[in-house]
């Protein structure tokens, strides 16, 4: 009876420490209304080039945006470092989110990545506004993050 109840204690520690608040060094929601853009500029710490006119303090910025709620299926534009995309989310797992690169992988792989996890949390039908949940995972503190706007 004992072990069982080692066994559950475990489990429930485990599951909090690799799915709870530990794994994110940045946690940010964003209410955004159709079209309402949602900005998180990155700013490298370890800068490996020099910075240019269009970007001299080597920041990358991530906007997104929604652009159609329908069928419980929310159309997502993302623009990361100049590249867009376009993804479906739903309120099913593992449908609900995008996990974003920002950075590559440095030589310690486990501990030098730095992604940004953009959850769909929620759709107001009464407001016509989308919650999303912004989650950061920077280990080696590579990177400085600012959210615009900020959260209200």
């Amino acid at each position: 009876m004992s072990k069982i109840i080692a066994g559950i204690c475990l489990a429930s520690f485990l599951a909090s420490t690799l799915l709870g608040e530990g794994l994110f060094q940045y946690q940010h929601q964003f209410i955004l209304k159709k079209d309402e853009i949602g900005s998180i500029f990155i700013n490298r710490k370890e800068v490996r080039k020099k910075a240019t006119k269009d970007n001299p303090n080597n920041e990358y910025l991530l906007r997104f945006r929604w652009t159609l709620f329908a069928n419980n299926s929310l159309i997502v534009l993302v623009n990361y470092r100049g590249h867009p995309t376009q993804y479906v989310l739903e309120k099913k797992d593992p449908l609900e989110s995008i996990l974003i690169p920002l950075l590559p992988d440095g030589e310690d792989i486990v501990n030098s990545q730095v992604y940004v996890k953009i959850v769909f949390n929620d759709f107001n039908q009464s407001n016509k506004e989308a919650v999303f949940d912004i989650f950061i995972k920077d280990v080696n503190e590579r990177i400085l993050v600012e959210f615009k706007p900020i959260k209200k």
